[in-house]
């Protein structure tokens, strides 16, 4: 019972974002990767909810369609480089799956593949072909084609609540301990953090 109502830092060390009975794991805005800080937090939550097994847990997803928009059209244009990553990695012979993610050094190319891909109207020369763009105006255009709606951000909601617990999941603890709760879209506040709140209670 001490554990219950003593504040959540008690139990793991300090995870920010949160107090009382609840905390969070920050995401990147417009991501639903666990990057490695929230990893680092998931580690010492599993291990207190390893050490006590009458605590259960719910995970409850958050985003803003307000504070991510330009930040999830990012991330999405980042995953367009890195499915053209892997797409020249097959033609390669090489195994797409265990490619590491791209650097910022391959992301130029990279998004230039998608640009040539892209079915969007695209500025052109005098004889009608597609002109040769700069970085920055190939990814303007891309950006400007990629849609984010409230929809978009409950999407992303769910991803990170998901996200949290299969990363629990995969660190031994029960399924009967973790629950999703209904995902929070429309978060916000001066203070608000995209991520995943994290809520305890007796089981």
């Amino acid at each position: 019972m001490k554990a219950v109502t003593s504040p959540f830092s008690l139990l793991t060390g300090g995870l920010g974002g949160g107090s009382g009975d609840s905390s969070a794991i920050v995401f990147d805005p417009g991501s639903a990767t666990l990057n490695a800080a929230a990893k680092e937090s998931l580690d010492k939550v599993a291990k207190a909810l390893a050490d006590r097994p009458g605590l259960r847990m719910t995970v409850v997803g958050t985003a803003s369609l307000e504070q991510e928009r330009t930040a999830y059209q990012k991330q999405r244009l980042r995953q367009l480089a890195q499915s053209e990553k892997r797409r020249a990695a097959a033609r390669g012979g090489q195994n797409a799956a265990e490619l590491p993610p791209l650097t910022d050094a391959e992301y130029p190319e990279l998004l230039a593949a998608v640009y040539k891909r892209a079915d969007i109207t695209k500025p052109r020369n005098m004889v009608g072909l597609a002109k040769d763009l700069p970085t920055g105006e190939m990814e303007n255009l891309l950006l400007a084609s990629i849609p984010v709606d409230e929809e978009s951000i409950r999407q992303l909601a769910v991803e990170r609540g998901a996200v949290v617990r299969d990363y629990l999941l995969a660190q031994k603890l029960d399924s009967e301990r973790l629950f999703l709760g209904a995902v929070k879209p429309q978060a916000g506040g001066s203070e608000w953090k995209p991520g995943a709140e994290l809520k305890l209670d007796m089981r």
